[in-house]
């Protein structure tokens, strides 16, 4: 009994720590490419920082299969000054590594 507990419990921590975090309301301020580089940069009015990443930029890189989707919904959230919740996954490099967005009234 003791041993599936563990189990159970090392299970439990092992998904929490792979959590995905997301960021409070924001208006985007920019949306931009990389020199060279084909990701995608987001700026927030906010500047709101989470998942412990040292830059207040959100990254989407461009082998996510949503690209497309979250830069349309951020195009219009930044024209029509909407709040957006992104999902943050992790950082990559010292940007938040961003995998999907929520445009709200």
């Amino acid at each position: 009994m003791k041993k599936i507990i563990f189990v159970f419990l090392l299970s439990f921590v092992a998904q929490a720590s792979l959590a995905d975090t997301s960021t409070p309301l924001i208006t985007i301020k920019a949306i931009g490419t990389g020199w060279g580089s084909s990701d995608l940069f987001i700026e927030s009015n906010e500047n709101v920082i989470v998942e412990d990443c040292s830059n207040v930029r959100l990254k989407v890189s461009s082998t996510n299969p949503m690209f497309n989707h979250i830069l349309s919904i951020a195009l219009s959230a930044y024209h029509t000054k909407s709040k957006v919740t992104l999902r943050v996954k992790g950082c990559d490099g010292t940007d938040m590594n961003a995998v999907a967005i929520k445009i709200t009234d």
